[in-house]
């Protein structure tokens, strides 16, 4: 909710999603479970001591930060509500108060080049920082600076993902698996890639002899599910909802997209595009075809070290399914949704059936999203559905957000079929 603190309906259903779709996702990180770090640097020369880092997780700064921009002038109900929801992830989540973003997208400035951690630090001095409970401010502050001050000297991943979507709970494993692989000289780390846990599906195609070293990298989930909440107008089945499963041949989708500095890299270094066309400028339209340029000068930003480039933007492939979406009435992009929130494409027999078994089985298992919980979100939503959607309308085009006739006209043809319904004047068109 950022540039639209004042639409409590919207932020209350988008909220809801936070909570029961995004929250759960972050909440059951596998890297969170100190085994799983272990395996990951157990083959580096890190291995022994990330081993007894482990003994005293508690008093060691967490394996990645969350930050949650908000509206600075955010309704206070609402951020109460938002505050409580965060307590079970207190230890490594940030509220702050902000419309300005940086990290993923076509704008320069991240955490790199240090405008982030900056912004979040001028957030803290200006009192638009909150916390899940507000006893350790200090020792927040004191993390964020500790962050900002080695962001130089350390790898840096910067992650998006929305309220209303979810990443799977292998995903910041596979990442920093992949990242300690590929951003790291093996000649420093000393790495052995042989688990097949994190190993993706075009690594046996770069010979151990050949391994090289990528000053910067691109990450975008392969294979998404999309979800379309059921509703009073939209309930096929019993379930909170349809699921269909998309591959992405050649566009990053938005909830999982990553992108890696190596130690070194500046942010003048590194191409930015808006995610539909990250994949086709980096790996197709600026593709050296293996054409190793020995010239340190002559180096293009394109070039991210990796031969042949279609290596420094890469889906992930394992887990097969990464990232999970909602495609809500709180969407301001009304992608692939009509009127009432339904689905653009029609849904045939098989997706209901296989919407089902996903409800009964990979959802919670790969995401952590429960699905009665997800169903009660849904019901939620319902709830205040014209509330959301006259807010959704006095949302769009505002600074940040998408500017879509097609979305104003899916929005307000919601609200005039609702008011016919109860008795409204036709509008004659």
């Amino acid at each position: 909710m950022q540039g639209q603190g004042t639409l409590v309906n919207l932020a209350r259903s988008r909220l809801k999603l936070l909570e029961v779709i995004c929250l759960p996702s972050i909440q059951k990180q596998s890297i969170l479970n100190g085994d799983t770090l272990e395996m990951i640097y157990n083959h580096t020369k890190w291995g022994e001591e990330v081993g007894k880092l482990n003994g005293r997780m508690s008093s060691v700064d967490p394996n990645f930060l969350w930050i949650i921009k908000v509206d600075p002038n955010l309704d206070e109900a609402v951020l109460n509500e938002l505050k409580l929801i965060l307590e079970p992830v207190k230890q490594f989540t940030l509220v702050v108060g902000s419309n300005v973003n940086y990290g993923i997208g076509v704008k320069s400035g991240g955490w790199r080049d240090g405008k982030e951690g900056q912004e979040i630090l001028d957030s803290f001095k200006d009192g638009r920082v909150s916390f899940p409970s507000d006893n350790n401010a200090d020792a927040a502050l004191q993390m964020i600076f500790r962050a900002h001050e080695a962001r130089s000297d350390r790898v840096v991943l910067e992650t998006r993902l929305d309220a209303d979507d979810a990443i799977n709970l292998e995903y910041f494993a596979v990442l920093h698996y992949t990242a300690l692989k590929n951003l790291v000289d093996q000649r420093t780390s000393h790495f052995v890639a042989n688990d097949d846990e994190f190993e993706q599906g075009d690594d046996d195609e770069v010979a151990e002899t050949s391994q090289q070293t990528a000053r910067w990298m691109y990450w975008c989930p392969h294979r998404h599910v999309q979800w379309s909440p059921s509703s009073d107008f939209y309930d096929p089945n019993d379930d909170p909802g349809i699921l269909s499963i998309f591959e992405s041949p050649s566009i990053c989708v938005t909830p999982g997209l990553t992108l890696g500095f190596a130690v070194g890299t500046e942010e003048a270094n590194v191409p930015r595009y808006e995610h539909t066309k990250i994949y086709w400028e980096i790996t197709v339209n600026h593709n050296n075809e293996g054409q190793e340029v020995a010239d340190e000068a002559e180096i293009d930003r394109h070039d991210c070290g990796l031969y042949p480039s279609s290596r420094c933007a890469v889906f992930v492939e394992n887990p097969k399914v990464s990232a999970f979406r909602s495609r809500a009435m709180t969407s301001a992009g009304m992608h692939m949704m009509e009127e009432m929130g339904k689905p653009s494409m029609e849904i045939p027999a098989t997706y209901e059936e296989m919407s089902h078994k996903l409800w009964n089985g990979l959802i919670e298992e790969s995401f952590g999203i429960e699905p009665q919980k997800a169903k009660e979100a849904s019901d939620f939503m319902m709830e205040i559905f014209v509330d959301t959607v006259r807010d959704n309308i006095r949302g769009q085009c505002t600074k940040g957000h998408s500017c879509k006739v097609s979305s104003l006209e899916k929005l307000q043809r919601t609200i005039d079929i609702l008011e016919e319904e109860v008795g409204g004047i036709e509008i004659i068109r």
